[in-house]
């Protein structure tokens, strides 16, 4: 997804972390390290680029940006020297990019007065890659501010973590979701309220779903659940592992976790369903008649444990566990409690 470099006040659902960044860029007293916390696609990069461009204006009013100046002018057009990105080679980000890091922060920054650098998702890091990063925050050079964007933070080394100032993003509202896309990406209403209920927050998964074509995919993938008691375990397992082996090595990682996201989604409606809750907070509001058919043949217990072993999923793939394996396992739970709960 391109990046996109706005000012601090247009990032949507984040007041409270912009504000913190901002007043400390007004009292000029930066941390050379930031953690910024939160589920992936709530802005945590796009965050991290407009501090870049703050920090960096010529003629900053409020901690805010101008816009027009040539290093706010640079950020725009995606060639301002001073800002770099350190993603995955791969499965994970190694010990050689670490290095490669820690040389160049042996130079001042080429142009602005910071040199920001963004490590996602940090998780990701090498054990080798990890303890060559915390001699770099023990011993912060000048003139630069690192940012490690991480979902869960117990994934990192807690020495990192104590080194760093953590920021928390929180999940977008779906009503702020769902008006963004409609006022900035010119989508239909009705489109854009089912994006925004089932991307659990995140508007870069919205977004994603519906570059992708998940949304037309939506439907298949959840009434599937409901042919789940009626297919044998190897039937299951194949299908995980056709639904993995159809997908782009660069994409597959975000298509599994949508995909377990909208299975939670599913669960969630039934759960409240179970429990009598209101039908307006359902996120899949348009499927509501096969969500009461469905609830039916539920206990609430295999709910609870449904939705348990899809988080679980989510966290095995954030570790960057095997991608087909993760899918198979969850796959076979949710079967076992299919067939469960006709016992």
């Amino acid at each position: 997804m391109k990046r996109v470099v706005i000012p601090f006040s247009q990032i949507i659902g984040q007041e409270r972390a912009v504000q913190l960044l901002k007043q400390t860029i007004k009292r000029e007293k930066m941390p050379h390290a930031y953690l910024f916390v939160g589920v992936s696609g709530v802005g945590k990069t796009t965050t991290a680029l407009s501090m870049a461009q703050a920090l960096n204006c010529e003629a900053p009013q409020d901690g805010e940006s101008c816009g027009r100046c040539r290093p706010c002018r640079q950020l725009l057009g995606g060639n301002f020297p001073d800002f770099e990105l350190v993603e995955p080679d791969g499965q994970s980000i190694k010990i050689e990019q670490v290095r490669e890091l820690e040389r160049r922060f042996g130079y001042k920054p080429v142009t602005g007065s910071y040199r920001v650098t963004v490590v996602r998702p940090a998780e990701a890091m090498t054990e080798e890659a990890s303890n060559a990063f915390l001699k770099t925050l023990e011993e912060p050079p000048a003139g630069n501010v690192l940012v490690l964007n991480a979902t869960e933070p117990s994934n990192l080394l807690p020495t990192i973590v104590s080194r760093c100032q953590k920021v928390v993003f929180r999940r977008i509202p779906p009503h702020l979701t769902e008006k963004w896309l409609i006022d900035t990406q010119g989508m239909d209403r009705e489109k854009a309220s089912v994006l925004a209920r089932i991307s659990d927050g995140s508007l870069g998964r919205a977004l994603e779903m519906e570059e992708s074509g998940f949304l037309e995919r939506r439907q298949e993938a959840l009434l599937w659940l409901a042919k789940l008691q009626r297919s044998a375990p190897e039937d299951a397992v194949d299908w995980a592992s056709r639904f993995e082996k159809k997908l782009e090595k660069d994409e597959r990682q975000e298509a599994i976790v949508a995909l377990l996201g909208l299975w939670k989604s599913w669960y969630r409606d039934l759960l409240l369903l179970k429990a009598q809750g209101p039908e307006e907070s359902l996120i899949n509001r348009d499927l509501s008649r096969e969500l009461k058919i469905a609830v039916e043949a539920f206990r609430m217990d295999h709910l609870v444990s449904n939705l348990q072993a899809l988080d679980q999923a989510e966290r095995d793939l954030l570790r960057f566990r095997n991608q087909e394996l993760v899918l198979e396992n969850a796959v076979l739970h949710l079967k076992q409690t299919e067939s469960e709960r006709n016992v």
